[in-house]
């Protein structure tokens, strides 16, 4: 059951705001006492590796200066190259400098790097792609957490990195599952566990209790946690199909179709979102974030796919990571204020 009580046995802490009835209580350890302590040991992968990186990285600094631990510890993306499938945007088309700084400023605080290779569409004459091979190199040689992998959605890709990158982890797109038929699959989770380092879970999965109970090594699955698409969508696998097609022929790919599909599919319909059951958004409440935990899940991706700039995602890092406040307090808002206020100073703390 999702909408139930939170007990942990521990420190009593107010849900302020959240509309949860009762204390939650969690032991704190040593950790830094503005941690969220709903998921304190939780793993975050967080989006926006070369598109983000200014906000991401002045985050990370604030929050281990000023409140004294470490935010996230994976970043995900790619430049606009072939192998792409995330974010297809011309704004990520990235100069050589450009690139090497990002790599550097994540390999100076030992934040691992996921690389979004995830274009369905990659065969065996796709693999000398120079810039995708740059990419490769660069991230296997600078790689000091032993950390850093590729997010995946080809076999023959797949194949590649194995036999040529061996320091990389092979990490199974969302991709995979939604465009071969594996929603709803656990044997399908299952031989993906096998094949790759980390399989990433249909978003619509996430909500499957029946199938996640049956998923044993939960450290092999990442969930996301923030995705604002609508529930059970129908045109998500024609969605990645797209983004995989306009990869491989950006400047010369024709979306009117796409376009088209999409104005029909309501997702572009704030309103329609918010008010209609059916098109409920993937998004997490509390409470089905702290179930998975409870269940033993603790590798949860932030997405970043559908967000026009940084804001997105550090308010959802501000909400998930830091500490909330209790009834009586407001540092934690005191500290939200400060930090963005640090990114238009240019001062992280």
């Amino acid at each position: 059951m999702r909408n139930k009580r939170l007990q942990v046995p521990g420190h009593n802490w107010g849900l302020h705001g959240w509309g949860i009835v009762g204390k939650l209580e969690v032991f704190m350890g040593e950790l830094s006492p503005y941690i969220n302590p709903l998921w304190p040991e939780a793993e975050w992968d967080v989006s926006g590796a070369f598109v983000n990186d200014r906000e991401l990285i002045a985050f990370f600094d604030y929050t281990k200066r000023v409140l004294g631990f470490e935010p996230f510890h994976l970043v995900h993306g790619a430049p606009l190259c072939n192998w792409n499938s995330g974010r297809v945007l011309k704004q990520l088309l990235r100069s050589v400098p450009e690139m090497h700084a990002v790599g550097k400023a994540y390999e100076q605080r030992r934040i691992a790097v996921y690389l979004t290779f995830s274009n369905l569409l990659i065969e065996e004459s796709h693999l000398s792609d120079p810039l995708g091979n740059a990419l490769l190199r660069f991230f296997d040689r600078h790689n000091p957490t032993q950390k850093n992998g590729v997010i995946m959605a080809s076999e023959a890709l797949r194949a590649y990195v194995r036999r040529e990158f061996p320091g990389l982890r092979c990490v199974s797109s969302i991709l995979h599952i939604v465009n071969r038929g594996g929603k709803g699959r656990a044997d399908v989770y299952k031989r993906l566990a096998e094949e790759y380092d980390e399989v990433m879970v249909h978003p619509d999965d996430v909500l499957n209790d029946a199938l996640l109970e049956t998923l044993e090594d939960k450290g092999r699955y990442t969930l996301l946690v923030n995705e604002y698409c609508i529930r059970n969508c129908p045109l998500r696998p024609y969605h990645y199909k797209t983004l995989s097609e306009m990869s491989l022929n950006f400047f010369g790919f024709d979306g009117t179709e796409f376009e088209k599909r999409q104005s029909k599919n309501g997702c572009r319909d704030l309103m329609r979102m918010l008010i209609e059951p059916r098109m409920e958004v993937l998004a997490l409440t509390t409470l089905e974030l702290a179930h998975l935990y409870e269940m033993g899940f603790r590798r949860f991706k932030l997405q970043g796919r559908g967000h026009a700039n940084a804001a997105g995602i550090l308010f959802d890092l501000v909400r998930l990571i830091w500490r909330q406040d209790g009834p009586e307090e407001n540092e934690m808002q005191t500290q939200a204020l400060r930090f963005f206020e640090s990114l238009t100073s240019g001062r992280v703390a």
